[in-house]
């Protein structure tokens, strides 16, 4: 993991009492002390971090889309460790969204734009479809869910990444027929530590390896109704 430089270490911590504020207000995540918020949600979501190195995109402009950002994570403290990538938050709630506009404002973040909408209807948009070369995913969901609402949104041989707890063999089989159906390639996971209690958790990877096909997304709600 790449060294955290002091602005950069201030501004996190910053982050964590910005995102408390807003979460008295708006029920954004279920961490509400700044213990959590670091471990849970700042800790965790820099994990990231090592699937970004093993890219080899530190010196160049990269477009990182986060399908359901809720409060903000994985997209703020990845935004603020690489301040030269652009950063889009998409969600389909709209007081979550307000919210995190409002911690972006308050901490200056240049690098981020955010979206409200359906994941199922903005990745048949032309603006979106196969515009980002990185999407990161942190939502409570089935990995096929998952990978029918990132792939339209990612360039060929772009990368999905999916924020997972550890012993899901079974749901990553699962997924097997909507990997080959969206033209997706599942590499090796980052393995990390949260500490205290929180455990060891994963990143899947997926590669996109071919255009994803006209009939995905399908429409909202199908993807959770009907798995690929």
């Amino acid at each position: 993991m790449i060294e955290r430089l002091p602005a950069q270490e201030e501004l996190l911590h910053r982050l964590v009492d910005v995102f408390l504020a807003e979460n008295a207000k708006v029920n954004l995540s279920a961490h509400r002390t700044k213990e959590k918020v670091w471990e849970g949600n700042v800790m965790d979501s820099l994990a990231g971090i090592q699937c970004l190195q093993q890219f080899s995109i530190l010196n160049f402009q990269f477009s990182i889309l986060d399908l359901g950002t809720g409060g903000g994570f994985p997209l703020l403290p990845l935004a603020i460790m690489f301040p030269q990538h652009r950063f889009t938050g998409l969600d389909s709630v709209r007081k979550k969204m307000d919210a995190v506009e409002r911690i972006v404002s308050s901490m200056n973040l240049s690098n981020v734009m955010l979206l409200t909408g359906r994941a199922e209807e903005l990745g048949r948009n032309h603006a979106h479809r196969e515009q980002y070369d990185i999407v990161t995913v942190r939502a409570v969901a089935e990995t096929a869910i998952l990978l029918e609402y990132c792939a339209p949104f990612v360039k060929v041989g772009g990368k999905i990444l999916l924020w997972k707890s550890m012993d899901i063999d079974e749901e990553i089989s699962s997924a097997s027929g909507a990997e080959a159906k969206l033209h997706l390639q599942r590499k090796s996971p980052i393995i990390y530590e949260l500490g205290n209690d929180w455990g060891q958790r994963q990143i899947l990877i997926y590669e996109k390896i071919k255009a994803t096909p006209k009939e995905y997304p399908r429409s909202v709600g199908s993807a959770k109704k009907h798995p690929l």
